[in-house]
């Protein structure tokens, strides 16, 4: 049932079932991680749970009209029908959130693929990469999987206002991982070899050069004032 809906809903809403490929250029590193299958037992939970919240409802509701009158037969199916497509929906739907989601590092990126109805698609530079975390909640803990956690910092914005797009930090987060420390220290290893390599390309950092060229600059100002200071022999 669920891949003759996946066949029927994939192509109408023209999302492809494939893994992403690398961004362009040469990759020397090129890691695709999938979340667990634990996972989406997790997620299934609280379709189960919707499921038979609805059943009692259209349960309860039937057998009051029922009792008010026998006419109400054709609504107690209706009913039935709405919550079982409904329950139909929700179920196809957590199955493809869980199929359509991909994880991708690189030596310089991750980028998040996810969702169906709404696709979304993160890529975020490990040149601003602040902080890399592991979570897990107590009932992720019991179904045995773990949340990696990335913060980094707003880009460089060309002169963009406080609170812009251009300058807001960025929080990314691989769900459902069942060795969530292996994938932690392979951002964490990139972090370092990015940050060891120094600056890297200066196209790649031009708020750090203008940084770094101010500095030089104030620098030479202060030396300046000093030897005016300095008593004439």
């Amino acid at each position: 049932m669920y891949e003759w809906l996946k066949r029927l809903i994939l192509p109408l809403l023209k999302v492809e079932e494939r893994q992403p490929v690398p961004p362009a250029g040469r990759h020397e590193m090129f890691r695709v991680f999938r979340a667990c299958p634990a996972y989406l037992a997790y997620n299934l939970l609280f379709w189960k749970l919707y499921a038979v919240l609805w059943a009692l409802g259209v349960l309860a509701g039937s057998v009051l009209l029922l009792v008010i009158s026998v006419w109400f037969i054709p609504l107690i199916v209706l009913l039935v029908g709405i919550a079982t497509f409904k329950a139909s929906v929700f179920y196809a739907t957590t199955r493809l959130n869980y199929d359509m989601r991909w994880y991708v590092i690189t030596e310089r990126s991750l980028m998040i693929r996810e969702g169906v109805w709404i696709t979304r698609e993160i890529t975020l530079t490990f040149a601003n990469a602040q902080n890399v975390r592991v979570k897990q909640g107590p009932l992720q803990r019991l179904f045995g999987f773990s949340n990696v956690e990335l913060d980094t910092a707003g880009g460089g914005g060309g002169g963009g206002h406080e609170g812009s797009a251009s300058t807001k930090p960025h929080h990314a987060v691989l769900r459902g991982l069942d060795e969530p420390a292996h994938v932690r220290d392979l951002i964490l290893d990139q972090l370092r070899r990015h940050r060891t390599a120094g600056l890297g390309d200066p196209d790649e950092h031009p708020a750090l050069d203008a940084a770094l060229l101010r500095e030089i600059r104030d620098e030479a100002q202060k030396l300046r004032r000093a030897l005016a200071d300095l008593p004439q022999g």
